[in-house]
């Protein structure tokens, strides 16, 4: 009888991107039946049936912060999710549980732990978030993304899985899809699924500046579309099946310091601009640049210096071989099989299931 896995992790499409890297390896051994969880987000859905799986939907809340009335509403909405997860865990029948982090993956984790399915968790970033501290109590076995030598409970340093559709880019595709010809360097600017505001509003305000310099690729994010148009630049919302491409085009990336989209640029040796997100889960994100600027690796542009990016990306472009170097470090910062990695680790414990 085959064994099914299920894949819980949502709040962002950088919880499912790694998930679905995972399950393309173990879907292409035919080696377990693969289901998917995630949360509410549409896009978060829409992703996953789009690479061929089965998925629901589970409605979790995110634990409050701050001063606020959602402290008064947590534990019944917290309460329902454990009932649906109960539900859902009952219906797939899983022999074993993928977290991948966030709050979506607590709920449903727990409820498998109580029902001594087998947990494998996976934390992308530098430092985990209070989710992922919770899951790695009860996990059988967790994986992280960054070598994270103070946790204090035994993992594995895997990295974090990257799809391989990445790698399979084509620059002719790229300069088809933007209509650029190819000629001049190429800026991709990309905010993560929710898109960033403070890089947007940056590229307007220097477009004339940066577009001396560079044709622009700018991935606004969802619900941030501009209706600014030129011949140097390509904008949209969000990408799916195109992203490979675009990387491909790309000489420089403007982006956050999620552990995902830097992990996909690790796998293209990409120069990467990093621009950290600020004041959320522990800093993580800075922590992430850090991690990486101490290596060579990327070139870290505070939030105070974005004015600045013009001149930036001006010193970059004369300094070829400060590119390539940071690429190279850069690809030499996240383990390459993260994704072959992670999925042994869960075929180990289902064999033991």
């Amino acid at each position: 009888m085959t064994k099914t896995i299920l894949f819980i992790g949502g709040g962002s499409l950088g919880h499912v991107t790694p998930s679905i890297a995972v399950a393309d390896v173990i879907h292409s051994k035919n080696l377990a039946r693969i289901v998917f969880a995630v949360g509410t987000r549409s896009d978060e859905a829409t992703l996953v049936r789009a690479s061929g799986y089965e998925c629901h939907v589970l409605s979790a809340p995110k634990f409050p912060r701050g001063l606020t009335l959602r402290y008064l509403t947590f534990p019944f909405s917290f309460c329902f999710a454990l009932t649906s997860s109960l539900a859902l865990l009952l219906a797939v029948r899983p022999s074993a549980v993928f977290a991948k982090g966030g709050f979506v993956s607590v709920p449903l984790s727990f409820v498998a732990w109580c029902m001594r399915i087998p947990v494998v968790m996976h934390t992308s970033d530098s430092v985990p978030n209070m989710s992922d501290r919770f899951l790695m109590r009860i996990a059988s076995r967790v994986c992280t993304g960054f070598p994270l030598e103070s946790l204090g409970i035994p993992h594995i340093h895997t990295g974090n899985p990257v799809r391989a559709m990445v790698r399979q880019g084509s620059r002719e595709e790229g300069k088809r899809i933007t209509g650029f010809t190819g000629s001049r360097p190429v800026l991709l600017v990309i905010g993560g699924s929710q898109g960033s505001l403070d890089l947007n509003q940056t590229v307007i305000k220097h477009f004339d500046e940066l577009v001396q310099m560079v044709d622009i690729i700018h991935l606004t994010g969802s619900g941030k579309e501009t209706t600014f148009t030129h011949p140097s630049y390509f904008a949209r919302a969000e990408v799916t099946t195109e992203l490979p491409h675009l990387y491909a085009l790309a000489d420089l990336v403007l982006t956050r310091a999620g552990a995902g989209v830097l992990s996909e640029l690790a796998a293209l040796k990409k120069t990467a601009l990093v621009t950290p997100l600020m004041g959320v889960a522990h800093d993580h994100q800075l922590l992430n640049a850090e991690y990486l600027v101490d290596a060579g690796a990327v070139y870290h542009v505070p939030g105070s210096q974005l004015p600045m990016l013009s001149g930036i990306v001006t010193a970059l472009l004369h300094d070829t071989e400060m590119m390539r170097s940071m690429g190279e470090a850069l690809g030499t910062c996240f383990p390459a099989d993260a994704s072959e990695q992670v999925s042994q680790a869960l075929l180990d414990v289902l064999g033991s299931d």
